[in-house]
């Protein structure tokens, strides 16, 4: 699937050297234009055994000797993906920023009668400090976008992803960055770090009275992009993140325990005329929200063994594949599939527990079509595979749950 996403197109310009497109414009009393753009869009599925878009099926016991209903076959729809971007720029300024939101808020309904609440996604600006002439780029992030850990799939499922390459990765929180963009020829650099409230965003925790946090975290990404000779420039990235907490639980003798949450991983994209090869992984430790399951069934960062602290880790990888027939023979389709997964670690007790089921391993198998109707409007269909093993609740680790849906998706970009 094209990264059509204006919000993506904006970012990458920061994260990988992307400009931004305008869309219509108009100017301001301080000299910055204000590009108006998004999209409308909707979704049709059909699940089974498995919630509406969702990454995970649904585990044999809910909590112990209750049994998930049947295996059955469920209709959704939605509408509140639709989009609104605000590019901002000011060119004598040297100034760029984004202000986006969509209709997925909290409390929005997944149905055809839903009213979505509107809710902020990005709100940033960006100066730079050499604007021509200029082999390198200072620049200063400011605001609400993507984490440094941020990377995209192949699949069309955009509001809740897939498992091992989930929302994680897409989430936009506050944050103060820094970078300097490199423009060596045929190989362009962006080493950056930021400032990033990664607390809510990235760490859940059970047990525990309290958990807060005293300064931001931080992040640390190095995009490069090369050409290959083989089409359009390949991509690379590694990244890092780490928080620090305080957790107290009084009845264990635990106040403001110090700890530490941390991510890194990489990826690649590799066009090759017209196919287009991706590759994703991570390790985590603390950090289970960055690998977001649908479902209430994702492990929590942290959990109380006894009186002891116990840190849940994940490791998580995909690799995709992507053709693109307009490039090949001027035919307006595309073709993707691709596979991934994320599995949890230091279990311990979480396995033992009767009231919750927590996902041991989480994987998808996609394949999907996408269909150019006009220059703005796409057509989307995609068969989406779930496998899902459980702990706790009586569930049986070894016994893999699965699930299948197939979904429609239609949107207009303008």
């Amino acid at each position: 699937m094209k990264k059509k996403l204006v919000s993506a197109v904006v970012a990458l310009s920061i994260f990988g050297c992307v400009g931004i497109a305008s869309a219509g414009s108009v100017t301001t009393k301080t000299d910055t234009n204000i590009s108006i753009s998004g999209f409308t869009q909707m979704y049709f599925d059909w699940a089974n055994n498995q919630g509406f878009l969702a990454n995970t099926a649904n585990p044999e016991f809910i909590k112990a000797n209750t049994k998930s209903s049947a295996a059955q076959t469920s209709f959704g729809s939605t509408a509140n993906f639709t989009r609104l971007s605000l590019a901002l720029e000011n060119k004598s300024e040297g100034i760029k920023g984004l202000i986006e939101g969509d209709f997925w808020g909290g409390g929005a309904n997944i149905s055809t009668d839903g009213n979505g609440n509107f809710r902020l996604r990005h709100a940033y600006f960006v100066k730079e400090f050499c604007q021509e002439g200029c082999n390198y780029t200072p620049w200063l992030l400011v605001g609400q976008t993507f984490n440094s850990g941020f990377y995209v799939s192949y699949t069309m499922n955009a509001p809740c992803n897939i498992a091992g390459s989930s929302n994680g990765p897409t989430n936009r929180i506050p944050q103060v960055g820094f970078g300097v963009k490199f423009d060596l020829g045929s190989v362009k650099l962006n080493p950056q770090i930021a400032a990033q409230d990664l607390l809510t965003t990235f760490i859940s925790q059970s047990g525990f009275d309290s958990y807060r946090s005293t300064m931001p975290g931080l992040g640390v990404r190095l995009p490069v992009e090369f050409n290959t000779g083989l089409g359009k420039p390949a991509s690379f990235y590694a990244d890092f993140q780490w928080q620090n907490l305080k957790l107290t639980k009084q009845t264990a003798g635990i106040d403001s325990s110090n700890q530490n949450s941390y991510e890194f991983g990489g990826g690649l994209e590799l066009p090759i005329y017209f196919v287009s090869f991706k590759t994703d992984a991570h390790y985590s430790k603390g950090f289970t929200k960055y690998d977001l399951l649908y479902g209430n069934v994702m492990p929590p960062s942290y959990y109380l063994n006894g009186t002891s602290i116990e840190k849940v880790s994940a490791t998580a990888w995909d690799a995709m594949l992507k053709v693109d027939f307009n490039s090949l023979a001027q035919v307006p389709i595309t073709l993707a599939g691709g596979y991934a997964q994320v599995v949890f670690g230091n279990l311990t007790t979480l396995s033992n527990t009767t009231t919750t089921a927590y996902a041991r391993k989480a994987s998808t198998i996609f394949v999907n079509m996408g269909y150019n109707l006009t220059k703005s409007a796409t057509l989307g269909l995609e068969y989406d595979r779930n496998k899902t093993y459980y702990v706790g609740s009586n569930n049986d680790p070894n016994n893999g749950r699965v699930s299948n849906q197939v979904f429609f998706v239609g949107t207009y970009k303008f």
